[in-house]
């Protein structure tokens, strides 16, 4: 059975008022403070998103102060991209919005997510989309927004519809708040591996430690033989155990060599965790030598980028000459779309070669990547996942070598010299890093999977079509 539920304007839901732009001459900044500025590229997701910010100065912040959202505000945007639709939550409250957003005002928590709903539906956007003038320089006027008519049912039916469909979107935003997590965890080992090489700083500090009798070295003579060296003294032996321990305890990131808490630390592990720290910690020398670039580690050596990779072209696919498909098309400011034909089998690396240079994006399926960008295929058995936090490191984005057209050439990023790390080391930190990708890779699919369930509720539960008992 079909409900029909009654209609309202907007202009008899809420009030309506357009953004402001900063004053001529006046720039924002990256740096953080108390006045985030949401623009047209902020939104888009149920909340503001945290990252890619920026912000009003504070000098500047009093002449717009009369132009800012507060919690449950529904923010449109009305230039440029039409019809993306956020929530302010408290995160954001008093920030500042651009003038090419409209915000709708007067609403609870539960209205503002129901009118974010109704906006964010197939509905919601037809009649954004027949509200927008001009054939040009398209806008959605904000006389227009206040006649959009918007399904209105009871307070029970809007509780329960939001209720439904946020529970959806919760798991969604958890599967991408912990993809984010591990994300950083993989970065983090890379940078300590082989960009700071802290396993090896932290075998050079024990050996200073040992050398001037700290603290810390005092506490491990006085255990070692329980913990292991089992031969007493201030011998090689024990030294190169409490050496040793100082990697396992860098490479673990469970503590630090300051203290001998950090010691104990390391015992409670479980012993397969223990053996994987020690075979580890081998691959680190205890010596840094100087290179061009900066110290490696002893023995390690130096070679370039394009030793491990090349940097390949992608391949021009125009929009009218795509049939939608499976694979997706990249270019470079990412995914542009989807053709019924692949060029690359995944997992890939995308580049950005031309537009937004330097721009890096992994692709587990088999993609097509279009002539803006480069596809890398790796060289001597580096893995893919190795190489990609290699080229987050390297500041390809700042390479840019036109001044027209930005674009990156591949010769100089070939002559990118990098550390010569040992090809066991690799597999050690492919294998470490494939667990968390392939944690990533099943929160995408459980993602997706919760998109389209979303997607297909939301115009059955905003039309009446499905009821709400149906949805649970």
């Amino acid at each position: 059975m079909e409900f029909e539920f009654p209609m309202l304007s907007l202009s008899e839901l809420v009030k309506v008022k357009g953004g402001k732009r900063l004053p001529k001459g006046s720039s924002l900044q990256k740096d953080k403070n108390s006045h985030p500025y949401i623009r047209v590229r902020d939104m888009g997701e149920r909340y503001i998103p945290d990252t890619g910010l920026e912000y009003v100065p504070n000098g500047i912040f009093p002449k717009i102060q009369r132009y800012i959202v507060e919690e449950n505000d529904v923010l449109v945007s009305i230039v440029g991209t039409i019809g993306l639709v956020s929530v302010i939550d408290t995160r954001f409250h008093l920030a500042s919005q651009t003038e090419n957003c409209a915000k709708l005002s007067g609403l609870d928590a539960v209205d503002a997510l129901y009118l974010y709903y109704f906006l964010s539906s197939p509905f919601g956007q037809q009649e954004i989309m027949q509200a927008t003038v001009g054939a040009v320089q398209a806008k959605l006027p904000l006389y227009n927004i206040e006649k959009i008519p918007v399904n209105w049912p009871n307070r029970i039916i809007r509780e329960s519809i939001v209720a439904s469909l946020g529970s959806l979107d919760e798991k969604i935003e958890l599967n991408c708040e912990t993809n984010e997590t591990l994300e950083k965890i993989a970065q983090v080992i890379f940078k300590s591996w082989f960009v700071d090489f802290e396993p090896t700083r932290a075998k050079i500090k024990a050996k200073q430690d040992w050398a001037n009798n700290s603290d810390t070295a005092k506490a491990f003579k006085s255990t070692h033989a329980t913990i292991g060296a089992g031969t007493g003294g201030n011998d090689d032996d024990a030294q190169s155990l409490f050496m040793e321990r100082a990697a396992m305890a860098a490479i673990s990131s469970t503590t630090t060599t300051s203290n001998s808490e950090g010691l104990k630390t390391l015992d409670e592990l479980p012993e397969a965790t223990l053996q994987q720290l020690k075979t580890t910690a081998a691959f680190f020398p205890d010596a840094l030598v100087d290179a061009e670039f900066g110290e490696v580690p002893e023995g390690w050596g130096i070679e370039t980028l394009e030793d491990v990779i090349e940097l390949a072209y992608g391949k021009a696919l125009k929009k009218d000459d795509r049939t939608e498909g499976d694979f997706p098309v990249y270019g470079s400011g990412g995914l542009t779309g989807t053709h019924n034909e692949s060029l690359v089998d995944g997992p890939g690396i995308i580049v950005g070669r031309k537009g937004t240079v330097g721009a890096l994006y992994w692709e587990d399926k088999s993609f097509f990547p279009i002539d803006t960008v480069f596809y890398v295929k790796c060289k001597n058995r580096v893995s893919l996942a190795y190489v990609y936090y290699l080229l987050k490191t390297l500041g390809l984005e700042t390479m840019n070598t036109d001044a027209a057209v930005p674009g990156l050439n591949r010769n100089n990023a070939y002559r990118l010299e990098i550390p010569k790390t040992p090809a066991n080391l690799k597999d050690l930190f492919t294998t470490t890093v494939n667990t968390l990708r392939n944690r990533i890779s099943n929160n995408v699919k459980q993602t997706e999977s919760l998109v389209t369930i979303r997607d297909s509720l939301l115009p059955k539960l905003l039309s009446g079509e499905l009821p709400i008992n149906d949805a649970a």
